[in-house]
């Protein structure tokens, strides 16, 4: 009989997750969505995306919790790994547009490319959390 656990002996590690991520809660998704909603950086359209992405997010976590019948903890994994990818992708265009926003000396007009960045990310990160529910 094959080792029910053998696919899991074969994943790569994973990067750590920023310690940013950590907190306020035990939901990395969440408290990413909470530093761009709460930084007073970005525009409406931006926390509008960040929004969407923290609901798409619950909504993936209703759907497993209230899957029928329960997934089991490889199908969970593998449901969750896109849109983990998706997150720190997220995470790490945040990072380049708050830190060229400090750089430009707080001028939101001259960090145009990296906020447009941030918001493909966040876009791509939705359709990561819905296409998880679907596939």
């Amino acid at each position: 009989m094959a080792d029910e656990w053998e696919w899991l002996r074969q994943l790569q590690p994973s990067e750590e997750l920023p310690e940013r991520l950590c907190v306020p809660t035990a939901s990395p998704p969440l408290n990413l969505g909470v530093q761009v909603i709460s930084s007073n950086i970005v525009g409406n359209d931006v926390v509008e995306l960040a929004a969407q992405y923290m609901a798409e997010y619950a909504r993936l976590e209703l759907w497993m919790g209230s899957h029928e019948p329960p997934l089991g903890f490889q199908q969970q994994f593998e449901r969750g790994r896109a849109p983990s990818e998706a997150m720190l992708a997220v995470y790490g265009a945040w990072v380049e547009f708050e830190t060229a926003y400090q750089a430009s000396g707080r001028k939101v007009d001259r960090v145009r490319d990296e906020r447009e960045r941030l918001k493909a990310a966040l876009r791509q990160a939705v359709d990561a959390l819905v296409r998880a529910r679907i596939e």
